[in-house]
């Protein structure tokens, strides 16, 4: 015996001390059959489209870019169909009237992308048919922002964003109109024939509106159904 003390240790003690202390660390033994843990590689970042930079854009303010375009739209289709309210039709006169392009056209806003930009459109629709020279009223405002807000309303809450329910708004909101055309005539001359006024004015302005209150509509479902590529009801 020379004083050392043999090492019994086998192959995979060898981390363990060799006077038999247990201080040392082993290893751990992975179990058979579990497989290794896969090394995570992060993906690369895709660049951005230009509507992701417009959006992510920061001087300041927030810009969202879906607001912008509504508005865009919505003031396109007004400034369209007052601009063929007062040449084509105040021309041809379908009926022996004029119709209000204007309110089937705010109807149908107001029922597609609901009650808050209905309002906003009636009225701007309103000053615009008035500044063109096209109405015959000059209360339009009173008529044209509460019905693009309470449509907005009814449809969400109470009625399907169906056909029919678009013709009966425009049929209500025609004969609105006609009552106030029949208001203005009579505040301006209260000795007028309320039969004629009947006949000749606010029967042919319900008719010519009525008839032609579907071009709006369809213009409002086709031009948002484009530009924000989702199916629109109704």
């Amino acid at each position: 015996m020379n004083g050392r003390i043999p090492d019994n240790r086998g192959p995979y003690d060898r981390s363990r001390p060799a006077n038999g202390s247990r201080t040392g660390s082993v290893p751990p033994r992975r179990q058979a059959g579990v497989p290794r843990p896969e090394t995570v590689v992060p993906e690369e970042k895709q660049p951005e489209t230009l509507l992701e930079k417009i959006n992510g854009w920061r001087l300041g303010i927030s810009i969202e870019i879906e607001p912008i375009i509504r508005g865009l739209v919505c003031l396109l289709l007004i400034s369209f169909f007052a601009l063929l309210q007062t040449t084509l039709f105040a021309r041809f006169r379908p009926f022996g009237a004029v119709p209000d392009l204007l309110l089937p056209l705010v109807v149908a806003i107001s029922m597609t992308i609901r009650e808050k930009w209905g309002a906003v459109s009636g009225l701007a629709a309103a000053f615009i048919i008035e500044s063109l020279g096209g109405a015959t009223v000059t209360i339009l405002p009173l008529l044209y922002m509460p019905t693009g807000y309470l449509c907005g309303l009814l449809t969400i809450y109470y009625f399907r964003n169906g056909l029919a329910v678009r013709a009966m708004y425009t049929g209500v909101t025609t004969l609105a109109r006609c009552l106030f055309t029949l208001i203005i005539i009579y505040m301006s001359s209260p000795s007028v024939n309320l039969p004629a006024v009947l006949l000749h004015i606010t029967l042919p302005e319900f008719v010519s509106t009525a008839v032609f209150s579907f071009l709006p509509h369809l213009a409002v479902r086709y031009a948002f159904r484009l530009t924000e590529g989702k199916k629109i009801d109704g």
